[in-house]
C-alpha cells in the first residue's frame, strides 16, 4: 500500500531545526568573527603552501574570538582558489588533527574560504542561504578576520564542513557512506567488475575501514542502466529524487555550472541509513551568479535553459530524468516554486544588510582579490570584461533582475505555467486522531482513539526532524517551539493523517 505524507501547518519561530545545532554559536551571530592562528615558526606561509601540496595538516595554536585552542591542524586548501598568485589562500582547520576529541562549539572541521572570483564576498553565502531556508541541504557560512602570526590576512568566509554532524543535524543520522563528487563526480557508469574503477573520481570521506562502495556502484548502475520507463520505481529506492530535483533547479536558476549540472563535480552524497536512500547535499557555490562560465557567454549565463545539459560532457542523473515525464513534471514544479523567490525583493535587504557588516573588513583586507571601488559597486554594476560586451563578474543586484526576467521568458518558451501555491483550511483531526492546536506554538499534542507507537516529524523535503517510538498510548506531546515558521510532515504509525495542502 502505497504510504503517503500528510501536512502539518505549524507556525513559530527562530530555528530551522528542531533543536539547537552545534556550530549555531558560530553561524548565528550578528558580527564579523576574529582568528589568530600562531605558527611556530616565522616562515609559515612556505609551510601552508607546503600543505597543500602534500595534503597534511600544520600543527598551530589558535585564538578565536577570544578562546584559544592548541595542537589544531591547519592545512591550505581549493583547486582555482588556490593556484592563483595572491598569497591569501583558502584554508581548513581541523580540531582533532592532533588532539581526539577537541571541538569548536561543537564542530570537529571549518572551511575559511578566500573570496576568490568573488568582489562581494557573497555568492556562497547568498546561495548556501537561500538553499536552506527552502530547506535544500547545504553549509552554514559566516565571516571572519583572519590574522597569521599577528598579521592580518583578510576577510575569509567561514563555511561548515559536510561530515558526520552535518548528516545528523539535516538527516538524524550519520552512520552511512558519505561520499564527495570530486574530482570528476559525474556519475557515468563504469562498470561493476572493481570498485577502483570509481575510487579515482569520488571521495570516501567516512567508513574508510569497510571502504565499501557497493552503494554508490547500485546507484550509478540504476541511473545509467535503467529504461526510462522504470526509472522512477527504481531511482526511487535508491535516491531522495524529490531532494535532488530541488537542487538540480536552483542550479539552474542561479545559473551555477561548477556544480553537477555543469563541470560534474562540487556535491556530497550522504546514504541515509533511515530511509535507505542517498541525499543530494550542496558544496562549493562560491561561483554561483554566473560567475563560472563553462565556455558560455555572459548573454547565454544570463538566459540559461532550465532544461540546460552540459555539452558534450554528459550528466546521466538530469539527462535520463528530462527523458522521463514523471521527473521533467517534478522539475517543473520544483522550478516554479524556488524561482518566485529568485528576486530583487527577496534578496536585495539581505544584500544590504550583509554589505554594511562585513565593509570595514573588506576595505582592511589588503590581501584581497578586488578593489574597494570593486566591492562597491559589484552590487549595482557588471565588472565589464576585455571582450566586447563581455562580463567580467555580474553585479549582484542586477544578475537577480536580468536572470529573473530570463527566467520568466524561458518558462513561457516552454509553456510551463506556475502556479502559486495556495494553502487549504485543514481540519485539526479525522477518524482516528485529534492533532491540536495547529497551527501550534509550543507544544502539539495528539490523542488518538487507536493506539500510537509511533510519530515521525519532517520537513517538505523528507528531511526527518524527530521520530519517537512509544508502548502503545492513546495521546502524546510534541515540543515545538524551536521549530521555524512553515510547513510539516507528520506521519502516525506509517498510516495517513491528513492531506497534503496545495
Amino acid at each position: 500500500m502505497k504510504k503517503v505524507f500528510f501536512v502539518l501547518v505549524c507556525f513559530f519561530c527562530k530555528s530551522i531545526d528542531l533543536f539547537a545545532a552545534n556550530g549555531d554559536s558560530i553561524f548565528h551571530m550578528p558580527y564579523v568573527h576574529t582568528l589568530h592562528v600562531t605558527f611556530p615558526y616565522p616562515t609559515f606561509y612556505d609551510s601552508l603552501i607546503a600543505s597543500h601540496t602534500n595534503d597534511y595538516y600544520l600543527q598551530v595554536q589558535i585564538d578565536f574570538n577570544g578562546e584559544v585552542y592548541t595542537n589544531v591542524g591547519i592545512k591550505a586548501k581549493g583547486n582555482s582558489s588556490f593556484n592563483n598568485p595572491s598569497q591569501k589562500k583558502s584554508f581548513k582547520i581541523d580540531m582533532n588533527e592532533f588532539v581526539a576529541g577537541q571541538d569548536i562549539h561543537g564542530l570537529k572541521k571549518l572551511n575559511f574560504n578566500n573570496g576568490f572570483k568573488d568582489p562581494s564576498f557573497m555568492r556562497e553565502k547568498l546561495t548556501n542561504d537561500f538553499l536552506s531556508s527552502h530547506q535544500l541541504p547545504a553549509p552554514r557560512v559566516t565571516y571572519c578576520n583572519v590574522y597569521f602570526n599577528n598579521q592580518l590576512w583578510g576577510l575569509y568566509a567561514i563555511v561548515e564542513e559536510v561530515d558526520d554532524e552535518f548528516c545528523k543535524r539535516w538527516f538524524n543520522s550519520n552512520d552511512g557512506n558519505l561520499f564527495k563528487g570530486d574530482p570528476h563526480g559525474d556519475l557515468k557508469w563504469k562498470g561493476s567488475s572493481t570498485q577502483s574503477l570509481y575510487e579515482s573520481s569520488y571521495e570516501l570521506k567516512n567508513n574508510n575501514t569497510a571502504n565499501n562502495w557497493s552503494d554508490l556502484i547500485s546507484l550509478i548502475d540504476v541511473i545509467n542502466n535503467t529504461p526510462s520507463s522504470n526509472l522512477p520505481s527504481l531511482l526511487d529506492a535508491k535516491l531522495n529524487t524529490s531532494l535532488f530535483i530541488k537542487h538540480w533547479a536552483a542550479l539552474n536558476i542561479f545559473s551555477n555550472l561548477d556544480a553537477y549540472i555543469g563541470s560534474g563535480h562540487n556535491y556530497y552524497i550522504y546514504h541515509d541509513t533511515i530511509t535507505d536512500k542517498f541525499q543530494w547535499i550542496a558544496w562549493d557555490n562560491n561561483e554561483s551568479f554566473g560567475s563560472f562560465k563553462y565556455g558560455l557567454s555572459s548573454t547565454q549565463l544570463l538566459n540559461l535553459d532550465m532544461y540546460y545539459l552540459s555539452q558534450p560532457t554528459n550528466r546521466p542523473l538530469v539527462n535520463n530524468m528530462l527523458n522521463n515525464a514523471y521527473y521533467k513534471a517534478m522539475y517543473n514544479d520544483a522550478y516554479c516554486a524556488l524561482q518566485q523567490d529568485f528576486t530583487n525583493s527577496y534578496f536585495d535587504t539581505i544584500i544590504d544588510s550583509i554589505k554594511t557588516k562585513i565593509q570595514s573588513s573588506v576595505y582592511a583586507d589588503t590581501k584581497k582579490f578586488y578593489s574597494n571601488n570593486a566591492f562597491d559597486s559589484t552590487f549595482n554594476y557588471d565588472i565589464i570584461g576585455s571582450g566586447p560586451g563581455s562580463i567580467s563578474i555580474f553585479g549582484l543586484k542586477p544578475f537577480i533582475a536580468n536572470r529573473s526576467t530570463a527566467i520568466q521568458n524561458n518558462m513561457a518558451s516552454h509553456a510551463v505555467t506556475c502556479f502559486p501555491l495556495q494553502t487549504q483550511s485543514l481540519s485539526n483531526s479525522n477518524d482516528n486522531y485529534q492533532i491540536y492546536p495547529n497551527p501550534c506554538n509550543e507544544i502539539l499534542s495528539i490523542e488518538g482513539t487507536k493506539d500510537i507507537h509511533e510519530i515521525e516529524l519532517s520537513d517538505l523535503s523528507g528531511r526527518v526532524l524527530l521520530k519517537k517510538y512509544f508502548d502503545k498510548t492513546s495521546m502524546v506531546e510534541i515540543p515545538t517551539s524551536s521549530l521555524a515558521s512553515g510547513q510539516y510532515l507528520l506521519r502516525i504509525n506509517q498510516q495517513t493523517v491528513k492531506k497534503i495542502a496545495k
